[in-house]
């Protein structure tokens, strides 16, 4: 994690470094974003593997969900801030800031101090055999299909990824062609989204303990992928409409953001510790993969049938995402401690 950050600085540093010095192309600035990217994929798998070691089980989803909602508050300030500073200061600026905060990021990972303490369910695992990261991968895959929480949790979050993308796709070109929406009023919704998702986020945790883990992350991602059904609705342009969609995203966001925390949880403590990177990076090569794959057939659509079909079709999909988690073991998961012991 300290490694990809500091890779991540000085990669992101090289830009604003490349506009002063007069030597910045176009091509240059793709590799050096594809290279950060990857080093962000990889800080990611790695986060999600070394978080259960700095706190305990039950610790587990108010954690998650600190986390999530200061990501959440981060989507809808960050980017205002980042507007603010290019007006003020010019762009390279606000890229040289965002540089530096991958570095303060580096040093305060390397303040965290943990001992490393020998877990009975990790003595049972054996390494996989040397033969690539492929094979670590697939080893990665059988782990999270031979899980009957991380596999209902696969299928959901690649059903609600393929589905989101047709959504999102169908949505923005309805909101531009048939309602005449500009590109604030959109900002405007994707807002009230991220608003959505840092409540549910925040305050998630707190409901676990009152009705049972896995009915709550039920509810949350029926509550969370029903939401969006809501556009079907969409009338004629109009602050109505405005209103609608901003519902929409506050009610989907309140829901995915608990439901979110509650998910990540269950697969890091379901998962025993050395193979949690391996795991995270085969579910996400699988959830994660059906995302271009969904804007592909929402492209497809929206050129045969129209925008509305296409977001009409992504939403309705979006909802039995849920069918996953409803029919799996997840629902009838009291304690997450219990996720432990299951195959």
């Amino acid at each position: 994690m300290v490694g990809a950050d500091l890779g991540r600085f000085a990669l992101i540093a090289l830009i604003p470094l490349g506009v002063w010095c007069g030597v910045a192309r176009v091509e240059w600035l793709y590799v050096v974003v594809f290279a950060a990217g990857i080093l962000t994929v990889l800080y990611q798998i790695a986060d999600f593997a070394f978080l259960p070691s700095l706190v305990r089980t039950d610790q587990l989803v108010d954690a998650n969900g600190k986390i999530a909602a200061t990501q959440s508050a981060n989507e809808i300030g960050g980017r205002g801030m980042a507007g603010l500073i290019v007006q003020a200061a010019t762009a390279p600026v606000a890229v040289a800031v965002n540089a530096v905060a991958f570095l303060i990021s580096a040093l305060s990972l390397r303040r965290i101090r943990i001992e490393q303490a020998a877990r009975a369910d990790d003595a049972e695992i054996q390494p996989v055999p040397a033969g690539g990261r492929w094979r670590e991968t697939v080893a990665g895959l059988r782990v999270a299909l031979g899980n009957r929480y991380v596999r209902a949790l696969l299928g959901e979050a690649t059903t609600f990824n393929l589905f989101n993308e047709m959504f999102i796709l169908g949505l923005m070109l309805y909101a531009v062609r048939g309602l005449g929406m500009g590109a604030a009023t959109i900002g405007l919704v994707f807002t009230a989204g991220g608003v959505g998702s840092f409540i549910g986020a925040w305050f998630g945790s707190r409901v676990a303990g009152r009705f049972g883990y896995g009915r709550v992350l039920l509810v949350t991602l029926i509550l969370g992928n029903t939401a969006p059904v809501g556009v079907l609705l969409l009338g004629h342009a109009g602050a109505a409409a405005l209103a609608l969609l901003c519902a929409v995203f506050v009610v989907m966001g309140i829901g995915i953001g608990i439901a979110n925390v509650h998910a990540v949880s269950l697969r890091q403590t379901a998962v025993p510790e050395r193979l949690r990177g391996r795991v995270n990076a085969a579910y996400r090569l699988i959830s994660w993969g059906a995302m271009p794959v969904g804007a592909a057939v929402g492209g497809v659509v929206a050129s045969h049938a129209g925008a509305w079909a296409a977001m009409a079709a992504g939403a309705i999909g979006i909802a039995t995402a849920t069918l996953w988690v409803g029919f799996s073991a997840v629902p009838r998961l009291v304690r997450i401690a219990d996720a432990r012991t299951a195959p």
